[in-house]
C-alpha cells in the first residue's frame, strides 16, 4: 500500500498468505480514550485523520478509479491509536477492508462504532463531523450503517456463521431504530 509516509501507519515487517506482521506503534487505543470521557478530543482527532485520507489519490492503493476516495472500511476510534497527551493519531490500523469507494462509508461506520459500543459518547460526534468538514444528513448515515451491517451479515452467512448472521441481523434492527 502506497500510504506510508503520508498517513500514520505501522510499516509491515513481514508478510505471508496467512499473517501480516507490522511494527510496534506506541500509543493508547481510541476507544479506551473514549471510555475514559474524552470522546470529543478522539473524534476530533479522527474526523481530521479521515479528512486526510478521503482526501489521498486513490492511485495510491492502486486503483485507476477515479470515481470515489480512498475508503479505510473500518474506520473509527477501534482502529485509531493516539498520543494520551495531545491525542494525535500515532497508527490508522486494519485496513484490510481497504479499498475505493463513496466516503460515507467510513463517515457512517465512525458513528455506528460510537453509537453502538460507546453511547455514552454520542454527544461528542459533533466534533467529529466539524473535524471532518462535513455532516451528511442522518438518513444517509443511517442508510450507510445498515448496508454495513447487511453487508456483514452476508459475510458471516457465506462463512456459514450463524451466530455472526444473527448478531448483525440484530445490530441492523438496533441501528435502524437509532434516530438522530
Amino acid at each position: 500500500m502506497g500510504l506510508a509516509g503520508r498517513m500514520p501507519v505501522p510499516a509491515v515487517l513481514e508478510r505471508s498468505d496467512v499473517a501480516v506482521v507490522i511494527e510496534f506503534i506506541e500509543g493508547t487505543h481510541g476507544q479506551d480514550e473514549i471510555d475514559a470521557g474524552h470522546g470529543a478530543e478522539v473524534l476530533s482527532s479522527c474526523g481530521a485523520l479521515l479528512r486526510r485520507v478521503h482526501d489521498l489519490d486513490p492511485a495510491l492503493v492502486g486503483s485507476s478509479c477515479s470515481a470515489g476516495v480512498i475508503c479505510h472500511g473500518d474506520f473509527g476510534p477501534n482502529n485509531v491509536l493516539l498520543d494520551p497527551a495531545t491525542y494525535e493519531v500515532a497508527a490508522l490500523l486494519d485496513w484490510e477492508f481497504c479499498g475505493v469507494g463513496k466516503a460515507i462509508v467510513d463517515v457512517a461506520w465512525c458513528e455506528w462504532i460510537v453509537r453502538m459500543h460507546h453511547p455514552a459518547a454520542a454527544d461528542s460526534l459533533p466534533a467529529f463531523f466539524e473535524a471532518y468538514g462535513a455532516r451528511p444528513t442522518w438518513p444517509i448515515r443511517q442508510q450507510a450503517m445498515l448496508d454495513r451491517c447487511r453487508w456483514l451479515e452476508a459475510l458471516c452467512r457465506q462463512g456459514d456463521d450463524s451466530d455472526g448472521v444473527r448478531l448483525w441481523r440484530d445490530r441492523a434492527q438496533a441501528t435502524a431504530n437509532w434516530t438522530e
